[in-house]
This record gives C-alpha cells, structure tokens and sequence, in this order.
C-alpha cells in the first residue's frame, strides 16, 4: 500500500493571513521604492545633462574653437616675420 501525505492547505508557519490593507500598502510601498531605484536616477541623469544630449554643448563648443582659431590666426598675423640676416 501507498502511504499518502495530506498537506494541509496551508503549511505551518504559512497559515498566518494578513489584512488586505496592510498589502495593499506594503505593494505600495514596494513600487515607489523599486522606481526611486530604478526610474528616477535614469529621469534626474537626463535632466541635468539635457544640454549634452540635445546637442547645445557641441555647439558651444564648435563655437569655441572658431574662436580660438580665429585668435590664432590674428595674433600669428601680428608676429614679425623673422628673417635670417646674418652680418659678415
């Protein structure tokens, strides 16, 4: 003969029931920590650098370097031309 085990429809140390509040608010409470966790760093790093992604900084920094270019070309203008002259 077989032996057959009868598990009880709740095991022991799982028959204990809470209310349907108190999930209710720890399902809440789960929720608004994982998206603190997960959502809000990624929404808050696109925020602050809104700039770079939008394609501001590389322009600014296009507009940098034509000006330092430019600079450049006007105070290489502005130097004397060396010659070489060498007395005998």
């Amino acid at each position: 003969m077989e032996e057959k085990q009868i598990l009880s429809k709740n095991p022991f140390g799982l028959n204990i029931a809470l209310p349907q509040k108190s999930i209710q608010e720890v399902q809440k409470v789960a929720k608004q920590e994982l998206e603190n966790i997960t959502v809000n760093p990624f929404i808050e790093y696109f925020e602050e650098n809104e700039k770079v992604f939008s394609g501001e900084v590389a322009n600014e920094i296009k507009k940098y370097q034509a000006q330092m270019y430019s600079l450049g070309q006007v105070m290489r203008e502005g130097q004397p031309h060396s010659s070489l002259n060498i007395k005998m």
